[in-house]
């Protein structure tokens, strides 16, 4: 009786040891069965970037070219798979967007996005689904006569950039990392919104981010800011996903590509006034 109790003893310890080793470890999902087993694509997006993604509390829905286009994907995904998927936005911190795609807390991200070398360690993109030929805007108060060019710059008070965009990484390896302008004089902040309020009360000079939201935000202000002037820039944006999210990828190439040839990502653009 000992005996065979001591062997259950072992035999239990040894199925103990096999979990705890991973040996019964089931296979790890992929993207797309992940999104098929929950449902729903779920969406990380900081929705202040006007016009790409902005809330609307009114209606209680997320709108913009990103939006549209995230919907578009979730649908071709929903007869890929051959089940209802639906498309879940999550308004999150801008930085914090690749980490947590890293670490599968989302499905993807639209969130104009710039494809860049840094962020390629990070994340997976899609192939660029726009291309952001006007560059950074300066957004100043309407009164502000004195910075209208990129050369004007140097002569700003302080300057306020949006944490992890690639208008901080522009200022940072244009004009601090040179000693050009004092870092000191340069702030960022972590949403798009609180850099457009620092503008507004005065805290900070000039705002520097993509033309497109700056224009957004100066038209909303009932006059009180204004786009000074334009920064020549080249963004291609993509979708943002895990490292590992291949297959996802295919069918957001697929949608991305399509949409271009047959015209809907132009008609996108002048929907939401980007043409």
């Amino acid at each position: 009786m000992m005996i065979a109790l001591a062997a259950i003893i072992v035999a239990v310890a040894l199925i103990a040891v096999a979990f705890a080793g991973g040996v019964f470890d089931a296979k790890e999902q992929t993207a797309l069965e992940k999104i098929k087993s929950q449902g729903k694509i779920v969406m990380a997006t900081e929705a202040t970037f006007i016009p790409f993604e902005s809330y609307d509390p009114l209606n209680g829905t997320y709108l913009g070219f990103d939006i549209d286009l995230a919907n578009k994907i979730a649908e071709n995904v929903s007869t890929e798979l051959g089940v209802p998927i639906t498309l879940e936005v999550r308004d999150v911190v801008f930085s914090t967007i690749p980490a947590s795609l890293a670490s599968k807390q989302y499905d993807m991200s639209l969130s104009g996005m710039t494809i860049t070398d840094e962020r390629n360690q990070t994340v997976l993109f899609s192939t660029p689904y726009y291309m952001a030929e006007a560059g950074f805007g300066m957004l100043v108060q309407n009164g502000t006569n004195t910075l209208n060019t990129v050369d004007d710059l140097v002569n700003a008070t302080s300057i306020v950039v949006n944490t992890g965009t690639t208008s901080e990484l522009w200022i940072k390896e244009t004009y601090t990392d040179t000693g050009i302008i004092p870092a000191s004089k340069v702030k960022s902040l972590p949403t798009i919104a609180g850099c457009v309020q620092d503008v507004t009360i005065g805290a900070s000079q000039v705002f520097i981010i993509d033309k497109p939201t700056a224009e957004e935000y100066a038209g909303q202000s009932d006059g009180a800011l204004k786009v000074s002037g334009v920064i020549p820039s080249y963004e291609p944006y993509g979708v943002a996903l895990n490292k590992e999210s291949t297959d996802l990828k295919a069918i957001i190439d697929d949608v991305i590509n399509t949409m271009i040839a047959n015209g809907e990502m132009e008609q996108l653009r002048i929907k939401w006034g980007l043409n």
